[in-house]
């Protein structure tokens, strides 16, 4: 997929190059893969819905706050409403030190996004055990089962999260497909496998330049060799 003019990808990095990007006067949005969590059940419609992080999790919330602390004097913060991506929002305020922050719950970052066609049918892709296969199929051939195309979707998740985003730097807490996707159109990671999935933590990194340009990235938080879950 060819992107626009004003938009480029530029690879891999580490929280320590948002904080630099941040110093050269860009805006950054993370689009942040929540924290290690309990197992879901194939049988729940949920997603795991009401799930916590497990106490590993989050410690490394904190752990990744602590490398973005200090990095922006406007910060917000944003998540999935379900409770994993909630908590990590939160804790990562935490290790920012800005614990009590608020945290807008908005399904349109998480499973009430625009890659989603129909919530039933990703969970019947993921009660048989195979959502991951089925996951990496939708990066290679653009389309899948319950997903809305991967190209279209993507310019209208990111249209949504750039609209409402109005500090310095944001903290959208989401899911992994969707940190997926995004870089994956964004032409930033087109090879996704379960070698090099997002992990825990991992973000997918918009930067707005002060003349409207935008550059992609995914950032490697470094804090879990988990790509699937736990």
């Amino acid at each position: 997929m060819e992107l626009e003019s004003g938009k480029t990808p530029i690879g891999e990095i580490a929280p320590a190059d948002v904080v630099r990007e941040l110093g050269r006067g860009s805006r950054a949005l993370l689009f942040v893969r929540h924290s290690e969590r309990p197992k879901i059940a194939y049988e729940d419609k949920t997603f795991g819905a009401a799930l916590p992080l497990t106490e590993h999790g989050a410690r490394l919330c904190a752990d990744f706050g602590r490398m973005l602390k200090g990095a922006a004097d406007d910060v917000e913060f944003r998540a999935s409403p379900l409770r994993r991506t909630v908590m990590t929002a939160e804790l990562v305020a935490e290790g920012m030190g800005l614990a009590g922050a608020d945290v807008e719950r908005d399904a349109k970052i998480g499973n009430g996004s625009a890659y989603i066609a129909s919530e039933l049918k990703v969970w019947e892709l993921f009660r048989d055990g195979s959502f991951f296969e089925r996951m990496v199929e939708y990066m290679e051939r653009g389309e899948q089962y319950g997903f809305n195309p991967i190209a279209p979707a993507t310019d209208s998740f990111e249209d949504y999260a750039v609209s409402v985003f109005r500090a310095r730097l944001g903290i959208y807490a989401t899911h992994d497909v969707y940190v997926a996707a995004f870089l994956h159109a964004r032409g930033v990671k087109t090879d996704f496998c379960q070698r090099n999935w997002p992990r825990f933590l991992d973000s997918a990194a918009v930067f707005i330049d002060p003349d409207g340009s935008r550059r992609y990235a995914l950032v490697r938080a470094g804090l879990s060799d988990h790509a699937c879950g736990v």
